[in-house]
């Protein structure tokens, strides 16, 4: 009876570490993972639309938002797509980023066994920590990573205020 017990636990301390890892990987990427929605599907041949339907449908674009004294900066990770096929919008103090990643197949023989890339029309928007200039922004994109220079609005910009004895 005891080597039962001793099972029903390790299996309980297991079952509570699967929860708990679960828990933490929710509430750490869950503003990441992004629904991707079937695009042009019309102009692709019957292999490109059966890997579509495989595909998960869902991807993790993870992100970086970090801020200085004069801007913020966001870094996304978005692999598979063209600079071109990228559009980012800024409005008040959400950045807004949308495409649609296409599926490119390299070879027209063969059978797919594992599909997990998502493909599709996605949108991914972050909520800034300040009000940004969208005019001086930049944007480069570069081995699956958009990354976004945002300055701050001149009345967002944090100075520091000396404080004087009267």
């Amino acid at each position: 009876m005891a080597a039962l017990a001793d099972l029903r636990g390790g299996l309980d301390r297991a079952w509570e570490n699967i929860q708990s890892g679960w828990r933490t990987l929710v509430a750490r990427a869950e503003q990441a993972i992004t629904r991707f929605r079937p695009g042009e599907a019309a102009e692709q041949d019957e292999d490109t639309r059966a890997l579509l339907r495989s595909s998960p449908g869902w991807g993790l674009l993870a992100a970086e938002v970090r801020e200085t004294a004069e801007e913020v900066s966001v870094r996304l990770e978005i692999p598979g797509m063209e600079p071109g096929a990228l559009d980012v919008t800024v409005q008040d103090d959400l950045l807004r980023v949308s495409g649609e990643k296409r599926a490119a197949r390299e070879q027209t023989r063969g059978a797919y066994h594992i599909t997990e890339r998502a493909y599709g029309c996605f949108e991914r928007t972050l909520r800034l920590p300040a009000r940004v200039d969208s005019e001086r922004a930049q944007a480069d994109y570069r081995h699956g990573v958009l990354t976004l220079r945002l300055p701050k609005h001149a009345n967002a910009v944090s100075r520091r205020i000396e404080v004087t004895r009267t």
